[in-house]
């Protein structure tokens, strides 16, 4: 792992089994939109096909960890929420590299992956976030110490399956295909 970027997530339940958010780099009125996350439930992740598994990874770490958290959101009703995402697996899509410096979303989207494991969080970034939002991750890593995930455990294709994937553009032949009719109402 060798780029790290806050996010901002603002979610969105299709139903029990799916959670769109969009992600923007802070929580402000003037943050950029750098991409979006699936979140679905660990019996949607298993019927997943193996080849679509590793564009996933496992909320566990980051909910147990303390890194995850939900500023403004009251003790009882951030920790019921924490327990169902800690069985939850994600897909995150991002579109604008801010931590490149672009003033735009330039380049391929690529796959982001979450936090797995001890190590891996820039101390700098940490401890910039702990202070602006008045959190203390290690106060709340001790908190979720009985927190669980997924019932299977963690699937061993999920996380990249260990790997990083990267997403790289190449040109195809298209064949020639029917052309829709656009229509506008204004």
């Amino acid at each position: 792992m060798t780029r790290q970027v806050e996010a901002h997530h603002f979610c969105a339940h299709q139903n029990e089994e799916i959670r769109q958010c969009l992600i923007y780099d802070s929580p402000e009125s003037d943050a950029r939109l750098i991409g979006l996350e699936y979140i679905v439930s660990e019996n949607l992740f298993m019927t997943l096909p193996d080849e679509e598994k590793p564009l996933w990874h496992s909320h566990l770490y980051e909910v147990k960890s303390g890194v995850l958290f939900m500023p403004r959101v009251p003790g009882p009703v951030e920790r019921k929420d924490l327990d169902k995402i800690c069985k939850t697996y994600g897909k995150t899509i991002h579109f604008w590299q801010v931590d490149k410096g672009d003033n735009l979303p330039l380049g391929l989207p690529q796959l982001m992956f979450a936090l797995t494991r001890d190590g891996q969080l820039y101390y700098e970034l940490a401890h910039d976030v702990e202070k602006r939002f008045g959190v203390s991750i290690e106060k709340e890593r001790a908190k979720r110490t009985e927190m669980e995930g997924p019932r299977h455990g963690i699937h061993p294709l999920a996380n990249g399956g260990g790997k990083g994937i990267v997403c790289k553009l190449r040109e195809v032949h298209c064949k020639p295909t029917v052309s829709s009719f656009e229509t506008s109402h204004l």
